[in-house]
C-alpha cells in the first residue's frame, strides 16, 4: 500500500496550484476513503451472498457421504447458516455446529469432518466471484488510465500542431 499511495498522491497533486493544494488534497483523500468504503461493502455483500449459496450447495453434495438419518439435518443446518449472519475468520472452520444429543462419537466425528469440508470448499467457491469483482474493478481502472493517457497524448499532439500553425502564420505575416 505504501508503494501505491505515495506515488498516487504525488501524481494527483503534481499540477495543482499551491493555493488549491489543500482543497485538492481533501478531495483526493475523501474520494479514496469513499472508494474504500464502497469497495469493502460491495466485496462483503458479494462474499456473503455467494458464501450462503455455496455452503448450501456443498452441503447437498457432501451429505451423500452421511448416513441417511443425518442428511436432511446436515443440509438444513448449512442452508440456514446465513440467517443468523455469517462469521468468517480465523479459527472458524464450520465445525462448531452444535450436534443433537445422543449421536455416536464416530458419527459426530464424521459430521465434523464433512462440515469442515463443506465450509472450506464453500468458502473457496464463494471467493472466486468475489475476487472477480475486484479484478473487474482493477481492469476498468487500468483501461481508464490507458484511455486518459491516450487522450492526453492526442491533446498534446493537437496543441503542438496548433503551435506550429501559429508560428507559420506569424512567419507568413512577418514576411509580407
Amino acid at each position: 500500500m505504501g508503494c501505491i499511495f505515495a506515488p498516487l498522491s504525488a501524481t494527483a497533486m503534481r499540477n495543482i496550484q499551491p493555493r488549491m493544494a489543500g482543497a485538492a488534497s481533501g478531495v483526493l483523500n475523501t474520494t479514496r476513503q469513499v472508494g474504500g468504503v464502497v469497495g469493502s461493502a460491495v466485496v462483503g455483500a458479494v462474499l456473503q451472498n455467494r458464501l450462503a449459496t455455496s455452503l448450501q450447495d456443498q452441503a447437498v453434495v457432501y451429505s451423500a457421504q452421511l448416513p441417511a438419518q443425518f442428511r436432511a439435518l446436515f443440509v438444513n443446518g448449512f442452508s440456514h447458516a446465513a440467517q443468523g449472519g455469517l462469521d468468517v475468520g480465523r479459527g472458524q472452520t464450520g465445525t462448531q455446529i452444535p450436534l443433537p444429543p445422543g449421536i455416536p462419537a464416530a458419527a459426530a466425528q464424521q459430521l465434523a469432518q464433512i462440515g469442515k469440508n463443506v465450509f472450506v470448499h464453500g468458502f473457496i467457491n464463494a471467493m472466486r466471484p468475489t475476487l472477480g469483482v475486484s479484478i473487474a474493478v482493477i481492469l476498468v481502472g487500468a483501461v481508464s488510465c490507458l484511455l486518459i493517457q491516450r487522450q492526453k497524448a492526442a491533446d498534446s499532439a493537437a496543441k503542438g500542431r496548433e503551435q506550429v500553425r501559429q508560428r507559420q502564420d506569424k512567419a507568413v505575416a512577418a514576411g509580407r
